[in-house]
């Protein structure tokens, strides 16, 4: 189980309400580029952040990719726009990088430089400021991840890749470059697999069929069907840490180590997207609501009701690239997403409240064994090396055990003591 702790720092949050139905959006003119307006009902902030000044070659590098890819990197420092073809620095919003183009491009959740992607057969890792670019596996037939709908674990341990088309998942391990399983899994993947928040399982989905979503060990043996109609969802954490999956549609979560389902706003059902990319900020899904009056709104995953209300998207969705398809910062503060704003170009936008965020979010999560720095079952040598990296600088610090502000030598011993068998001490 993952314990992730509360956001610190200057961010700050749509204000919590019940959740009462659609609001309607009175009309407001389009902001110009890096122009920002303040959405008349929520009181947010919009910025638009694109624009064909920007030089990018195509109008679909304008936009953000989808609800379940990331663009802020793990400090919230640069921003990528579709398939990393552009790298904004994300205080300014200006081009910090553009010609970059990456498939599938993925942001690391704990080095704010490093980005994942594949090329052909290749699984690659690019430092987008230094342009240090490797190969961390060469496998036998061209890899997606999940088919552009996957993600890797939090802490970057595991990833499941679709090799020469979607029957065939590959669970790869990341930090010791090692495939622990290859399956067919014939059409139970049809749309996208992925690996949980948590790394402990496999989704397969395919969506409007019997087969629906179903979870599966990291050695590929089938667990459960959680849902049996699978719709637009985004696997991530509880408050607790526990792995979880919600969606739209039926608008609910699933415990993926017990199967228990917890209804989400009874009474409402809702079309669109879901995006639970805030995994500094867990027990929190971002609902992206299309048709009439399209909102993007935070919504708790407790069943209380209980949403944060950022923005109308205000684009009719004529087009693929003009549904809004919202996706929510890895600290839960900002939201972005693509918008025709009533037709014409599709331009991405950001939501976020008014004195949002001048100082970066906290370090991405430790286990509740805080010395288990990967979050698997066991502190062992491979959570003092990362330790140690973190220590030297190599890595950015999220494993300050004993919670002083630093990585440093105190922090290595007291993992290499819990790795010896002896308690994690921290304060």
């Amino acid at each position: 189980m993952l314990s992730l702790a509360a956001p610190a720092g200057a961010a700050v949050y749509p204000p919590e309400t019940i959740y009462t139905g659609p609001k309607s959006a009175p009309p407001i003119a389009r902001p110009g580029y890096l122009q920002s307006v303040i959405d008349p009902v929520f009181g947010t902030k919009i910025t638009r952040i694109s624009d064909e000044s920007m030089n990018l070659g195509q109008a679909g590098y304008m936009q953000h990719h989808y609800s379940k890819d990331q663009p802020w990197n793990s400090d919230m420092t640069l921003i990528k726009l579709h398939m990393a073809n552009a790298i904004l620095d994300a205080k300014t919003l200006q081009v910090f990088k553009k010609g970059t183009y990456k498939n599938e491009a993925k942001w690391s959740t704990v080095d704010p430089n490093i980005i994942f992607y594949v090329s052909g057969n290749q699984f690659r890792k690019w430092n987008v400021r230094t342009d240090a670019d490797i190969v961390l596996h060469t496998f036998s037939s061209p890899i997606e991840i999940g088919s552009y709908e996957g993600n890797l674990s939090i802490g970057d341990r595991y990833v499941v890749l679709n090799m020469g088309g979607m029957s065939t998942a590959v669970v790869y391990d990341i930090l010791n470059d090692a495939i622990i399983a290859t399956g067919n899994v014939g059409a139970a993947a049809d749309d996208w697999m992925t690996i949980s928040a948590d790394g402990n399982y496999v989704l397969l989905s395919n969506v409007g069929t019997v087969a629906g979503l179903q979870s599966r060990d990291r050695n590929l043996t089938p667990l459960r069907t959680l849902f049996g109609n699978a719709s637009h969802g985004d696997s991530g954490l509880d408050i607790a840490g526990n792995p979880v999956y919600a969606q739209v549609g039926s608008t609910e979560k699933v415990r993926l180590d017990t199967g228990e389902v917890t209804k989400l706003l009874p009474g409402y059902s809702f079309q669109g997207h879901l995006s639970m990319r805030s995994y500094l900020r867990p027990g929190w899904a971002l609902i992206t609501a299309s048709g009439g009056n399209s909102e993007i709104f935070a919504i708790k995953l407790d069943g209380s009701n209980i949403v944060q209300r950022f923005a109308h998207t205000r684009s009719i969705g004529s087009s693929y690239d003009a549904q809004p398809k919202g996706v929510i910062s890895p600290d839960g503060s900002k939201v972005m997403w693509n918008s025709d704003w009533g037709g014409g170009t599709v331009y991405a936008y950001i939501a976020e409240m008014p004195g949002n965020g001048t100082t970066p979010p906290p370090p991405p999560p430790l286990a509740a064994n805080r010395c288990n720095i990967n979050g698997d079952s066991a502190t062992n040598v491979v959570d003092v090396q990362l330790s140690v990296n973190q220590a030297l600088g190599v890595a950015a610090c999220g494993a300050d055990i004993n919670q002083d502000g630093l990585c440093n030598v105190v922090d290595v011993q007291r993992v290499v003591n819990a790795a010896q068998g002896g308690p994690c001490v921290s304060p």
